[in-house]
């Protein structure tokens, strides 16, 4: 929301400076984004709570500020409305319409030019001249927080009804070129024939008052705030009245409006009333009282305020104090969506004394206490990745849907459903991230638009996928760990040609986890149900195992998109790792006494075509061994010399540990059982050229040793 600075004052006094100005706004909870200094003005930009509807507006910005400094509270007023019959038939057949008011009046002498103050109102909102009739509805809206809409009188056929929307019905928008499908159950707003507006979002072309227009239906209302979102989501519209709307409107501003848009309107457009004010709904105030103890505020403050103190602080933002020993304080209807608990009033005194006066006390915690398992695994990999250059980084929860495009995905990927905001102001903020990769590789090209080629970045986020049947009801989450990198493996040195940070290189890093942890990660061909291995080169993936179970992926990204991230010569990679993988407590080192006798150890070397990983041998020995064979390890390789006229080959040394804790086994069974485990690699592995390494097989070397 963009305010005015001189606006904002005639409704309460304001420090000299802006930068004075800025530390108050942001000290109440209105975040400043931006300030715009103009010759005699400046323009604020405003973060509006999610929560606070009535922030939405010149009067709910300067009574928070009222709240807080005192320094007073001007708001507009308008004339007093005289209730009676409605000048048309006025029917509700829904209780989502909390009251609607109908006023007729007739316009004889519209102004052709807006006095400055309110000039300065449209200019800072950025709202161009329509009518004087629409125009002083927008002003309104700008000063109270309650959208009021015109009709041309002469336009509507017979009396108005509010109602849901019926199956195959279609409204003409307004700044629609023809008319729009609209959703069955909607709220609307419709005369015998037509659609006049969808209630709370906009207005229609049909029914829209003109600059000729000289009889004006006057209509201020209320609808349920759920309603409203629903209907502007379904049409995909966001208007300044479904903003308001959506944060729960307050039903006591509907005739303070009406009366000060008839005030305007007869003061710069020569208008007079044709009737009576008419005014439906059933809703009530409910009058809701909280019950405030004084000792509780002191207690939750650290401040010794006196029972006068809070309550004259809560009256500054509309709060009624009630007779009574404690604190009894009525809310307002403008306060009724948002404050319902003693915790709510109190926030409400904290905002008024001032955050940064309330002392500031830390909790009392327990010394010495140990790190947690999951805070030493965070611990181990932070300093593993930071040695190795890698920075931590840290990147939204949310992306906006433009970014969520650039992926080109099918309905049917995994990765193609959001969980999304309904109400995000900022479009860029609209779906909980479902992924890591795009945001974090999104972070590389940044840096290498900036000319830095050289980037390690790492994470910790979470991702969020829909699912119903989660225990919130709307999404599970995926901690992970998650890295990208692009350039070299290391910073170049004098005589070194360093390795790129290839997917070779993440390879690497699963291995060096995997060691620091303790944890048995493998790294295996590319899987294919991963929903992340469409986007990362196919012949330069693999997938992370963990006792059989794909835990994770590394790769180089797809070059199609890089190109749609806008990257450019360079090849950057990704890698992502469940983040309970790495916690997972089986895999955890338990000590071990060791054993009396110390284990046997024999080796076997065996020759590998160079297609096949070394991996696949070593589980199958695993598989043919006795439960006394507490390991096997590779403990050497030897890459045989290129041979154009052969198939490469390399000779890997396995290391067997046999475990002779009872002392009675006898060489006999060591052979045995080691032959046994031969003969179970040449039997699934035979046939691909696996074969036993014998010492004679080795060629001497040169000088008449051997290696």
């Amino acid at each position: 929301m963009r305010i005015s600075r001189k606006v904002l004052q005639r409704f309460t006094g304001l420090p000299t400076g802006d930068s004075d100005l800025r530390t108050l706004l942001e000290s109440v909870g209105l975040e400043v984004k931006r300030l715009d200094a103009r010759d005699d003005d400046t323009l604020i930009d405003l973060e509006i709570l999610a929560n606070r509807g009535d922030h939405y507006c010149y009067a709910g910005v300067a009574r928070e500020l009222h709240g807080r400094t005192g320094r007073g509270l001007t708001l507009p007023e308008g004339v007093d409305l005289q209730l009676g019959d409605a000048p048309v038939p006025l029917t509700l057949e829904t209780p989502l319409c909390l009251r609607y008011s109908l006023t007729l009046l007739e316009v004889t002498q519209p102004a052709s030019v807006w006095p400055e103050p309110f000039a300065q109102f449209m200019a800072a909102a950025g709202l161009n001249p329509v009518s004087i009739a629409v125009d002083i509805t927008n002003i309104v809206n700008l000063e109270l927080g309650q959208p009021t809409h015109v009709f041309d009188a002469d336009s509507l056929a017979g009396g108005i009804t509010v109602r849901p929307s019926r199956h195959g019905e279609t409204a003409r928008l307004l700044f629609a070129s023809a008319p729009v499908p609209l959703p069955e159950g909607i709220l609307v707003v419709a005369d015998q024939e037509k659609i006049l507006a969808i209630a709370g979002v906009i207005g229609c072309e049909e029914s829209k008052a003109r600059p000729d227009s000289r009889r004006l239906l006057l209509e201020s209302a209320c609808f349920d705030p759920v309603s409203v979102r629903h209907a502007s989501r379904a049409l995909g519209l966001r208007t300044d009245s479904s903003i308001r709307f959506e944060r729960g409107g307050d039903p006591d501003l509907v005739l303070r409006a009406a009366g000060r848009v008839v005030q305007l309107l007869e003061a710069h457009a020569g208008a007079r009333r044709l009737s009576t004010t008419g005014l439906a709904g059933d809703w009530r105030d409910p009058q809701r009282e909280i019950t405030l103890e004084p000792a509780a505020v002191r207690k939750f403050l650290g401040l010794d305020l006196d029972l006068d103190a809070m309550a004259e602080r809560l009256e500054r933002y509309g709060f009624t104090i009630l007779p009574g020993p404690d604190l009894l304080v009525r809310v307002p209807p403008s306060r009724l969506w948002d404050v319902e608990f003693p915790d709510d009033l109190m926030e409400e005194l904290a905002k008024s004394v001032g955050y940064e006066t309330i002392p500031e006390t830390a909790p009392a915690v327990p010394m010495g206490s140990a790190p947690s398992y999951r805070e030493q695994v965070r611990q181990q990999v932070d300093d593993l990745l930071v040695g190795e250059g890698f920075f931590e980084v840290l990147t939204d929860s949310f992306h906006g849907c433009d970014l969520a495009r650039k992926w080109d995905l099918p309905p049917s990927h995994p990765y193609a459903d959001h969980v999304q905001v309904l109400d995000a102001a900022e479009k860029g903020y609209s779906h909980l991230k479902n992924n890591a990769l795009l945001q974090l590789i999104a972070g590389l090209g940044e840096n290498l638009r900036l000319k830095v080629e050289e980037v390690k970045i790492f994470e910790w986020p979470r991702t969020f996928h829909p699912d119903p049947a989660a225990e919130n009801g709307l999404c599970r989450e995926r901690p992970l760990l998650t890295l990208a990198c692009v350039g070299h493996s290391r910073p170049p040195a004098w005589g070194d040609s360093p390795r790129p940070a290839d997917a070779w290189y993440c390879k690497g890093l699963v291995q060096e986890l995997a060691v620091a942890l303790g944890v048995p990660l493998e790294v295996h061909g590319p899987d294919p149900e991963q929903p992340l291995s469409t986007f990362l080169h196919p012949g330069r993936q693999a997938a992370i195992r963990l006792q059989g179970h794909t835990v994770g992926i590394l790769g180089e990204v797809h070059p199609q998109l890089c190109a749609r991230l806008g990257i450019k010569r360079a090849r950057p990679c990704y890698l992502e790792i469940e983040r309970d993988a790495l916690e997972t407590p089986s895999c955890r080192h338990a000590y071990r006494e060791p054993p009396d006798q110390p284990a046997t150890i024999r080796c076997l070397a065996l020759t590998l075509p160079g297609t096949l990983a070394a991996a696949p041998v070593l589980a199958t020995m695993q598989d043919a061994a006795p439960d006394w064979l507490d390991g096997i390890r590779i403990v050497d390789v030897f890459q045989h010399p290129d041979d154009p006229a052969c198939v490469p080959q390399r000779t890997l040394t396995y290391e067997l540990a046999w475990s002779n804790t009872e002392r009675t086994r006898t060489t006999e069974e060591l052979n045995t059982a080691t032959e046994a485990l031969l003969r179970a690699v040449e039997q699934e592995f035979g046939s691909q050229g696996v074969v036993q390494r014998s010492a004679s097989a080795i060629p001497p070397m040169e000088n008449g040793g051997s290696p």
